[in-house]
């Protein structure tokens, strides 16, 4: 028997774009998204996460609880750079704005958004900043929540 194949892996460096598009335009368009504004290196970190809940479904006398999801909860948390006129970020994601967020993965950031490519796009009020304690040796950096107000649209397709 043949070993499985083993899939080319994509170096995270410079292969990620996170754009921002003002939420009454459509943040699925190539052309919305290259008149958007461009988040990724504004940004230090961009952590989401997806948490599931658990519904318990018991029957009467069996020994095991089955189980099957229940709703989810997202939580997206961004630092951002502080402290420079270049900053992007600062200002598009200005407390209590609603923006419509395209995250590209494993495509060079160099590369303009065109029609067929696929990002989630995250649809998102942006929460109070919080700047965060100065550090030896490090930059200075804000925290904010992005909250999502609408669903998720994973791998949704950019059209033209």
């Amino acid at each position: 028997m043949a070993a499985e194949a083993v899939p080319t892996s994509v170096n995270s460096d410079d292969n990620l774009r996170i754009t921002a598009v003002a939420s009454a335009d459509d943040a699925k368009s190539a052309a919305d998204l290259a008149a958007g504004d461009d988040l990724t290196y504004s940004l230090k970190t961009f952590n989401r996460t997806v948490a599931e809940a658990t519904v318990d479904d018991p029957r009467l006398t069996l020994e095991q609880v089955l189980s099957r999801p229940g709703k989810t909860t997202e939580t997206i948390e961004v630092q951002g750079i502080f402290g420079d006129a270049g900053d992007v970020a600062y200002d598009v994601c200005a407390p209590g704005t609603v923006l419509n967020i395209a995250v590209r993965y494993s495509v060079p950031n160099s590369t303009a958004w065109t029609a067929a490519q696929v990002a989630d796009i995250l649809h998102v009020k942006c929460g109070a900043r919080r700047k965060d304690a100065p550090v030896e040796n490090g930059v200075q950096t804000y925290t904010q929540s992005w909250y999502p107000i609408a669903l998720t649209e994973e791998d949704a397709a950019i059209t033209s």
